[in-house]
């Protein structure tokens, strides 16, 4: 699909044990931070995979949590019923806050105070003020990340972090980290950025997407867009996602194929750092956790759907972008059109813009003919990827655009489309100015294929921040 990092489950030793609603599979229950996940295979295992992914010049990153250890209590009172001493190497109550139930999950006294377990399951809550704790979690991170030679950190749960500890934490590891903020306001996703840690999860955007795809409301998404480049410092440093761990499957929300492959779309071409979670390229459809924890091998690993083709589309047309336009990630996209159904964003410098059009219509949606306005010069001719149907700016510096069952359209230049591996183009490195001038491209074949004599070059989804 054309991904460059690998993000794996937190990797340290969970409690073992069955509750009512399972065992710590996912590897957020924390027990040793000394000792490897057996049940996820052994040191080896993780310097296998990590020099396996290194050799491909990919990138990985680990998910870590650092708000709380877990401890089974089976219905028992938490405040009373957790033995302390089990833990590694926080063994003493001294290195926890005192027990309190979250009763306002909004309130971020009580959200980082407090416990976010259960009755079932408790997780103890770290003192994080504390000077040792802060001490062994920053050792242990960065020992972790030299022996195993990790890129970057997913911070879970970084809401109910003390927000003092998660910002020298972050200048403790020195490396490209993203805290989860499950927020949809504006403010508080940049108030964090600004002041705690330089790159979240884009929930706002996330939220807004599902108005837009999911019932309707194209507006708020477009508005959003706009509002987050004036408040956060720096958009294109946060994630952009649709799917997780956390949430329920886009397909449980709407099986319409159409509406998935728009949200696929703008994910990976939006602003920011694009994250595909496991089985969104197979369409799974599982509610919320665990439901949305389905096994990926149970697809048989099919690189044949409709949306694990798209997402190496995007990740092409992305990184061939990229390559034209060093500054590409940095630019910021803007909205140009937007209409009750049908919304329009460029990304790139003039004359090497992306454009995605994308529509709520759904596959039911019926053929039409689009009149839109682009920051295309007039004269101009532009592929679309997905469909490699072309398309001619007209005088008025628009493109009269194809419609039919809701499906998305992401235009670039047709000059410009050699060395993208894209609609019959060979997969080639090459610059902007050899495109313009032509000077290293041959004709084109009657296979299609541009042929060229350089290699390509993939940029890195983390590596452009």
């Amino acid at each position: 699909m054309g991904f460059d990092a690998v993000m794996i489950s937190p990797i340290i030793q969970n409690i073992d044990g069955r509750v009512s609603y399972g065992e710590a599979y996912h590897g957020y229950w924390p027990l040793d931070l000394y000792s490897l996940n057996s049940h996820f295979g052994t040191s080896q295992d993780l310097l296998d995979l990590s020099n396996a992914l290194h050799s491909r010049g990919m990138y990985l990153l680990m998910d870590t949590v650092i708000n709380n250890m877990a401890y089974i209590t089976n219905g028992s009172d938490p405040a009373t019923h957790i033995d302390y001493s089990v833990f590694k190497p926080f063994d003493n109550a001294n290195y926890f806050h005192p027990y309190c139930k979250i009763t306002n999950w909004e309130n971020f006294t009580d959200a980082q105070l407090c416990q976010t377990g259960d009755l079932e399951v408790a997780l103890p809550d770290l003192f994080t003020e504390h000077y040792d704790v802060e001490q062994f979690m920053e050792s242990w991170a960065k020992d972790t990340m030299e022996k195993y030679s990790i890129d970057g950190l997913r911070i879970d749960a970084a809401k109910h972090v003390n927000p003092g500890f998660l910002s020298n934490f972050g200048n403790a590891v020195d490396t490209f980290m993203t805290g989860e903020v499950l927020e949809s306001e504006v403010d508080i996703i940049c108030d964090y950025q600004t002041n705690y840690i330089g790159s979240l999860p884009n929930y706002p955007i996330y939220f807004a997407m599902l108005k837009a795809f999911t019932e309707g409301n194209t507006s708020l998404l477009v508005n959003t867009v706009e509002v987050m480049k004036l408040a956060c410092p720096d958009v294109t440093a946060l994630v952009s996602f649709s799917e997780n761990h956390d949430v329920q499957r886009i397909a449980n929300m709407t099986e319409d194929i159409s509406l998935a492959k728009n949200i696929v779309t703008f994910t990976l071409l939006f602003d920011g750092v694009p994250m595909i979670y496991q089985g969104q390229e197979q369409h799974f459809n599982g509610s919320g956790t665990p439901w949305n924890r389905e096994a990926l091998w149970l697809s048989g690993y099919n690189t044949g759907t409709e949306l694990y083709k798209l997402i190496a589309t995007m990740n092409g047309i992305r990184k061939h972008a990229c390559t034209l336009n060093a500054d590409y990630v940095d630019t910021k996209t803007h909205s140009i059109f937007w209409s009750g159904s049908e919304m329009a964003f460029s990304k790139g410098v003039e004359g090497r813009q992306l454009i995605m059009l994308l529509n709520n219509q759904g596959i039911q949606g019926k053929p039409y003919t689009l009149t839109l306005p682009v920051t295309y010069n007039a004269g101009i001719e532009v592929t679309d990827v997905v469909s490699c149907q072309t398309y001619w700016v007209n005088n008025l510096g628009q493109l009269l655009v194809d419609m039919d069952k809701g499906e998305p359209r992401v235009f670039f230049p047709t000059q410009l489309m050699g060395g993208s591996g894209l609609c019959g183009y060979s997969s080639q490195n090459i610059s902007y100015a050899e495109l313009v001038t032509g000077h290293s491209l041959g004709a084109k074949t009657k296979g299609g294929a541009r042929q060229t004599l350089l290699l390509a070059l993939f940029l890195g989804l983390l590596g452009n921040l």
